[in-house]
């Protein structure tokens, strides 16, 4: 995300065309994993673009609150980075908590949009098996099956138990994206658990400085003395980096699993 702004209108999605299916062809239980993947590139399915141009033709479904959840944290990530950007050496108060409330926004909606863009991937597929479509893929239909079994289990594992029940490459969990997704969602669950204890004797926001702090640059606007989190972590920078996280994250799994990237906000469509 630069410093341009992308104009995202936020008008309701349009419905993609009757005909339009995950996978035109089934695929056999004997193909390999990559050929799925070259397969799934070439079918002719829908990719998505820009959230609010490409993306608009090529969603599945009007009912996509990722679409929303992810939009909204760019717009946070912009609105932080305007204040970091202001020729004002003088900062209000008043303007310092909207900055820290943007930041922690762009935060939340960033890994809403991680637990939202999987949840809705199985009620399509869902929808599709429901209404009989012939030719969804069998590991496809398979995971709607198991699906009861894996709800609730923790976000980045339900994408990796997507990916085990159809049959693709599984993340190795110490290695980029993951790495980065995983952060992401520590990093949420400590704002939403977050307790003030600034010498932190157990560890925990030490951990988390050495997992981030090299991600992005801390904010500007808070004192070089302050603790690192919440204070320093939470910045524009932190902002753009959640929202690149997840995106880069689930299009990577699509790729994976032979499908439609989700639309992007702020950049280039999935590739």
């Amino acid at each position: 995300m630069g410093s341009g702004r992308a104009k995202v209108p936020l008008d309701e999605e349009k419905e993609a065309p009757a005909d339009t299916k995950l996978d035109p062809e089934p695929a056999s239980p004997q193909q390999s994993q990559s050929e799925r993947r070259r397969l799934g590139r070439m079918r002719g399915v829908p990719r998505g673009g820009k959230a609010g141009y490409a993306g608009e033709d090529s969603t599945w479904s009007r009912d996509r609150l990722s679409r929303h959840h992810i939009i909204s944290a760019h717009h946070f990530a912009e609105s932080a980075e305007a204040i970091e950007d202001s020729d004002s050496d003088d900062i209000p108060q008043e303007e310092k908590w909207r900055y820290r409330a943007y930041v922690t926004a762009s935060v939340l909606s960033a890994a809403a949009f991680l637990q939202a863009s999987i949840n809705e991937l199985y009620l399509e597929l869902q929808k599709l098996s429901e209404s009989g479509q012939p030719q969804l893929r069998r590991e496809l239909a398979e995971l709607v099956r198991v699906w009861p079994q894996i709800v609730r289990a923790p976000v980045l594992q339900k994408y990796q138990h997507a990916l085990s029940v159809a049959d693709a490459d599984q993340y190795n969990e110490t290695r980029m994206p993951y790495v980065d997704a995983d952060s992401l969602v520590r990093l949420r669950d400590a704002l939403l658990s977050y307790q003030a204890e600034w010498d932190d004797s157990r560890g925990k926001h030490q951990t988390l400085e050495k997992r981030l702090a090299k991600k992005f640059p801390p904010s500007p606007l808070v004192s070089s003395q302050r603790p690192w989190f919440p204070d320093r972590c939470l910045g524009a920078g932190c902002a753009k980096w959640a929202v690149q996280t997840v995106q880069v994250f689930t299009n990577d799994f699509y790729q994976r699993m032979a499908l439609p990237g989700r639309p992007l906000v702020g950049g280039e469509g999935p590739a």
